[in-house]
C-alpha cells in the first residue's frame, strides 16, 4: 500500500476577517470540512491528519507563528501540507514555513481579491497575507501570481503595488477565454522560474456564490465548480507545488452544506492529483 503523500492541518481562526469588518465564521470551517472529508476518504490511506492549531485569542501574529511551526513539521516529515482555514491571513503562516524550508518559493493565489492590503495600526487582517510575505522577503513579487481576480472591490492602488513588485495578474476573463488548464500552465510557468517550491492557494470566494455561498464575501462572478475542482487536481499533479492552502469557508452562511462539501472535494481532488505525480 502506498504511503500518504499529504499532511492535513486545520486552522480554526478567523479574527483577521473581523479586523477587516468582514463576516466572521470561517473558524467553524475546518471542523465541518474535516467531517465531510472523512466520508470521502473512508478506508483510504492517503493523508495524515496533524490535527488543529490552537489559536491565540485575538492575536493573529502569534497564531500565525503556530501555523508556521506546524507546517514546518509536516514538510520535515516529507509530506505536502494541506492547510485548511480559517481566514486567508493564515496563509501567511503556512507560506512562511514553505519559504523557510525551500528559500526560493513561488505563490499562486486563486482569489476574487488581491489580498495585498498593508498592515495599518498593527491590524493583520485577512486581506494582508501576500503583502506581508513580499515585504518580509519571504516571496519575491516576480514569483507571485494572482489568478482569477474579479472583485470590483479590488483597489487600483493594490494593482499598482502588484505591478511595482512585478507580480502577475491573470484575470478571470482570461481564464474563461483560454480555459483553466492553459491559464494554470501560464501561472505555473511564471512561478516555477527560479523557485524550488510553490504555494497554491484557493480562497473559496473565488467561486460563484451559487456553488459556494458559505464565505465572508460571496460574489455572482467567479469560477464554476467544475473549473475549481479541475484546478485543484491539476495543481496536485505539479511536482513543484509543495503546499495547498484552502481558506475562507464559512459554514454560518452556507446553504445545504454545499460550500463545505465542495471544500472537501477540493482537498480530495488535490490529493488525488498529488498521488499521480
Amino acid at each position: 500500500m502506498r504511503k500518504p503523500a499529504a499532511g492535513l492541518l486545520w486552522v480554526p481562526f478567523d479574527y483577521g476577517v473581523k479586523l477587516i469588518n468582514g463576516r466572521p465564521g470561517a473558524r467553524f470551517g475546518p471542523a465541518r470540512i474535516k467531517k465531510e472529508l472523512k466520508k470521502l476518504i473512508k478506508g483510504k490511506n492517503i493523508v495524515v491528519d496533524y490535527g488543529s492549531i490552537i489559536p491565540v485569542t485575538k492575536n493573529v501574529k502569534k497564531t500565525h507563528e503556530r501555523v508556521t511551526k506546524a507546517v514546518r513539521k509536516i514538510i520535515r516529515d516529507g509530506l505536502i501540507p494541506v492547510v485548511v482555514g480559517g481566514s486567508h491571513d493564515n496563509s501567511f503562516g503556512s507560506s512562511k514555513a514553505l519559504s523557510l524550508g525551500f528559500k526560493k518559493i513561488g505563490q499562486i493565489n486563486i482569489d476574487a481579491h488581491y489580498d495585498v492590503r498593508p498592515v495599518v495600526d498593527g491590524k493583520i487582517t485577512s486581506g494582508t497575507p501576500f503583502r506581508r510575505l513580499i515585504e518580509g522577503n519571504l516571496l519575491k513579487g516576480k514569483s507571485f501570481v494572482e489568478f482569477g481576480a474579479h472583485s470590483p472591490k479590488n483597489l487600483k492602488e493594490h494593482l499598482l503595488y502588484l505591478r511595482k513588485k512585478k507580480a502577475k495578474v491573470i484575470k478571470l476573463s482570461y481564464v474563461n477565454k483560454v480555459g483553466i488548464k492553459k491559464a494554470l500552465s501560464k501561472a505555473f510557468y511564471l512561478t516555477e522560474k527560479n523557485t524550488k517550491a510553490i504555494a497554491f492557494d484557493i480562497d473559496i470566494d473565488s467561486i460563484q456564490k451559487r456553488f459556494a455561498p458559505g464565505c465572508s464575501a460571496p460574489g455572482v462572478k467567479g469560477f464554476t465548480k467544475k473549473q475549481i475542482l479541475r484546478a485543484a487536481n491539476i495543481a496536485g499533479r505539479n511536482k513543484k507545488i509543495r503546499l495547498f492552502n484552502l481558506m475562507e469557508v464559512n459554514p454560518l452562511y452556507d446553504v445545504n452544506n454545499k460550500t463545505v462539501k465542495l471544500a472537501a472535494r477540493l482537498i480530495l481532488n488535490f490529493v488525488s492529483g498529488l498521488r499521480k505525480r
